[in-house]
């Protein structure tokens, strides 16, 4: 019986430890993270919030189709040590371009983000080919829509 204590003793210890160290592997869905500016700029201002651009790295897109890296709530004090930002959320961008190509800076091709902007850029030229796959049926519809608008190099 003694024997058993000290295990059962011994298996939570370990676990609290692993929990303490590696977190408790909840997932948190990131509200900005991944969107264009103006996508996480309208959310913001939704909430009644202001999106504040805190850092850009890159000059190849305009504001608005940039890429939120990452952001957090304004943590700014006033001379009296109060935050009164905080409804400020600011917003660290990437203007680099989706996939990089000879003298304009990107994402490579084996990335993730490049795979997938190389991926994106085959589904709207094959759109632009036969765009009558758009016709298909509602799924392919809203496909060709979302493909169009994230590329930005095709029309439906």
């Amino acid at each position: 019986m003694n024997r058993f204590c000290v295990s059962i003793l011994g298996a939570a210890g370990a676990a609290a430890v692993s929990v303490a160290m590696f977190g408790s592997g909840v997932a948190s869905a990131d509200a900005f993270s991944g969107k264009t500016y103006s996508d996480a700029a309208a959310t913001i201002s939704g909430w009644g919030g202001t999106p504040v651009i805190g850092t850009v790295s890159g000059d190849q897109l305009v504001t608005d189709d940039c890429i939120v890296t990452s952001w957090h709530k304004s943590i700014f004090l006033n001379a009296s040590g109060v935050n009164d930002r905080r409804a400020e959320y600011v917003l660290h961008l990437n203007c680099n371009a989706k996939l990089a190509s000879p003298g304009h800076p990107g994402n490579s091709s084996v990335s993730q983000q490049g795979v997938a902007a190389k991926k994106d850029e085959q589904a709207a030229e094959t759109i632009n080919k036969a765009p009558s796959i758009c016709d298909k049926d509602e799924k392919f519809a809203a496909w060709c829509k979302r493909v169009c608008e994230r590329t930005k190099l095709c029309e439906v």
